[in-house]
């Protein structure tokens, strides 16, 4: 397990992160890799719930989202269910850069596998797609046991709530 452990590691340092998406002409900060991943996977979503997603505080969002808004790659829209919030969504160019960081992550891959036998790639794969399926299944039952707590609405008090 350490060597996940270690990979994992390697995977998700912010340097890593950028230097990957670096190999395919995308110069940005990891954060902001990070935001484009979860509103590509993710699609559009509140600010907060994204801010939860990071791991950071709503107004380190709030200045990565008016970076990338500035590059053209995140806009804001209104909340379908909430006319007084808005979401962060993707732009076409946004949804083009996470392409892009697609194509990064095949190549490091890529790289990564070369020199190793179809067998062994073969059974990398298998053996990884039966390791998703478990951490799939066992974060369900983690969150299912341990659920976080209701986030406040926007404009929503303490004394509002029944």
């Amino acid at each position: 397990m350490a060597s996940l452990t270690r990979i994992i590691g390697e995977w998700t340092a912010p340097d890593f992160l950028s230097a990957v998406v670096a190999r395919e002409g995308v110069d940005l900060d990891p954060a902001a890799i990070t935001m484009i991943t979860f509103l590509s996977a993710d699609g559009p979503m509140r600010p907060s719930a994204l801010a939860g997603k990071m791991v950071t505080g709503a107004s380190n969002v709030s200045k990565v989202a008016a970076r990338l808004s500035a590059a053209g790659m995140v806009n804001r829209i209104p909340d379908p269910a909430d006319a007084r919030a808005g979401l962060l969504s993707l732009t076409p160019a946004g949804r083009q850069v996470a392409t892009t960081f697609v194509r990064a992550g095949d190549g490091l891959v890529e790289d990564l596998l070369r020199g190793w036998s179809m067998a062994d790639r073969t059974e990398m794969a298998r053996l990884l797609a039966k390791l998703k399926q478990s951490t799939i299944d066992f974060s369900a039952q983690l969150r299912a046991k341990n659920p976080l707590p209701e986030q406040e609405l926007p404009g929503e008090t303490e004394g509002a709530k029944q």
